[in-house]
């Protein structure tokens, strides 16, 4: 069964996504609902993450650490602020040049009125216009308005670019998780084969010598040297008696009391139950 991923999550989204965040900036022109749209979008993707793999702790484990640290730095994307400014232009020379053909006009008019009526009124019209002209065409300070918001189709792209990286960030924490999990089964494996002494390995080499080689006496006799390999090893090996009774399992028999296996204990502890036989008193018949 295919690992269903982060990515084809929100893949499967993009449209509802994309509509919204343009309702959010063109008709609502709030940046403040688009944050909260996309925190809302990660708390359901890692829902619906967690639902396809629910037999797998581990991804969903990551997902979990991977998810909240994004859902914190959601948040940055209102960190940005608008504000009003004033901005400086430089005046335009033709707005000087129609404000001196102004003042030329006007006094040409002041000395033509008297001797030409009709010059006069042209000059002053003419002034007018100059006038005019140099005051529409005169830049000072003025104050500009900024509208900031989100754009979707970045957010999009961003979002996409951000689930890619949990998702191959993802596959390699695991690739090696299981490869150290490899790794540490040889080391732990090697640990134990190598802890056994230079006695332990001959006793049980030539214990598997004499069965290899059938031969019994010469296994019986390595087998002579066992008991003080164990105590060499801290463990304490109990014959049965009646002071040792509750170490041992026991077997009824007609015979005498005997160990069939001793026990062994290290440090106090029962380590192996030992086994041992117990005669079973005999109920004599009697006759009339």
């Amino acid at each position: 069964m295919d690992t269903v991923r982060m990515s084809s999550l929100l893949q499967a989204d993009e449209d509802k996504l994309k509509s919204e965040l343009r309702a959010d900036a063109v008709v609502d022109q709030s940046k403040k609902q688009s944050i909260t749209r996309v925190n809302d979008l990660f708390s359901q993707l890692l829902l619906r993450y967690n639902a396809e793999n629910a037999e797998d702790p581990m991804r969903q484990a990551l997902a979990d650490c991977q998810t909240a640290p994004v859902r914190d730095m959601v948040d940055l994307l209102n960190a940005g602020t608008a504000k009003k400014e004033t901005e400086k232009r430089r005046v335009r020379a033709s707005a000087v040049i129609c404000l001196l053909l102004a003042v030329i006009c006007a006094l040409s008019s002041a000395l033509l009125v008297r001797t030409s009526f009709p010059a006069g009124i042209a000059f002053t019209a003419a002034c007018g216009v100059f006038g005019f002209l140099g005051g529409l065409l005169w830049y000072g300070e003025r104050e500009v308005n900024v509208q900031a918001g989100l754009d979707p189709e970045v957010i999009w792209r961003t979002l996409k670019k951000t689930t890619e990286t949990m998702d191959r960030k993802a596959d390699e924490f695991i690739a090696q998780s299981v490869s150290l999990q490899k790794d540490g089964r040889a080391t732990s494996a090697h640990a134990k084969a190598t802890s056994l002494s230079p006695d332990d390995l001959k006793l049980y080499g030539d214990l598997l010598e004499g069965l290899y080689s059938e031969n019994g006496d010469y296994a019986l006799r390595q087998l002579k040297k066992l008991p003080a390999r164990l105590r060499a090893q801290g463990v304490e090996i109990c014959d049965y008696s009646s002071d040792t009774a509750e170490l041992f399992e026991l077997l009824p028999t007609k015979n005498k009391a005997s160990t069939l296996r001793p026990a062994l204990v290290c440090e106090g502890e029962l380590l192996l139950a030992g086994r041992a036989t117990e005669p079973v008193p005999q109920v004599q018949a009697t006759g009339r």
